[in-house]
């Protein structure tokens, strides 16, 4: 039965009421989701490159991508920064267990040229989006290799000092200096062991465990941070 239009009233007001509480209570979600929940409202670059071994690049895409098409080689090109000829990529892979986006390119040509240190243009052309549609060409230029001077200080003072610095240092845990990286949180176990996976510092940043949640990491950060500290042993 259909009810009165005056018996529907006091829902509509408690309605009304209720949504300054609902606001509230988004407000304080977005507090508890960290120092740099403000960062979730900013779109991703189209295209990210870094070196993920002296022989590997990752790629991250800023949409998720089909694996069979990421996955050809054909759709990408690697050349020194400038000038001079493509190198050969091996293979593409699809790392990415989260969100889809990262691919790992094989280059064999620089275990001998060791290209560290060097600049890097990488273009991708056609890859497709899970839907099916294309991501088009993107370009990006990225130096090969991986220290804290470049590029993981930037990225940790932009990403988790505000948290972990010295005006605020949650867990007593620091990220504002290589030493402070290394160095204990609340308890004596050090945040950071050159070379070891299991370092405190990439199990929380691992893909759905508290910093990557709270700090809105992609894995293409914390493959940033577990390839600086195992495959270049955390070199400053």
């Amino acid at each position: 039965m259909i009810q009165p239009r005056a018996s529907r009233r006091p829902a509509a007001k408690r309605s009304l009421a209720a949504a300054p509480r609902a606001l509230h209570v988004i407000a304080a979600l977005l507090l508890m989701s960290g120092c740099n929940a403000t960062r979730m409202l900013a779109p991703p670059p189209p295209l990210r490159a870094a070196s993920a071994a002296a022989f590997a690049v990752d790629v991250e895409f800023s949409v998720p991508v089909a694996k069979s098409s990421a996955e050809d080689v054909t759709h990408y090109s690697l050349v020194p920064a400038g000038s001079g000829p493509p190198v050969a990529i091996a293979s593409s892979t699809v790392v990415d267990t989260s969100g889809g986006r990262v691919v790992q390119l094989i280059v064999p040509d620089w275990l001998t040229t060791d290209p560290d240190g060097t600049d890097w243009t990488l273009t991708t052309s056609g890859v497709l989006q899970v839907d099916g549609t294309s991501t088009g060409d993107r370009s990006i230029t990225f130096r090969a290799g991986l220290s804290y001077a470049s590029p993981l200080k930037e990225f940790f003072d932009a990403r988790c000092t505000s948290c972990h610095g010295p005006a605020r240092a949650d867990g007593s845990y620091r990220t504002d200096s290589l030493s402070g990286l290394m160095g204990g949180g609340s308890n004596a176990t050090p945040n950071l062991v050159a070379g070891d996976p299991n370092s405190l510092l990439i199990r929380k940043c691992k893909p759905h465990n508290s910093m990557y949640n709270l700090a809105n990491l992609t894995y293409f950060d914390f493959e940033l941070i577990r390839n600086w500290v195992v495959s270049y042993n955390a070199r400053p």
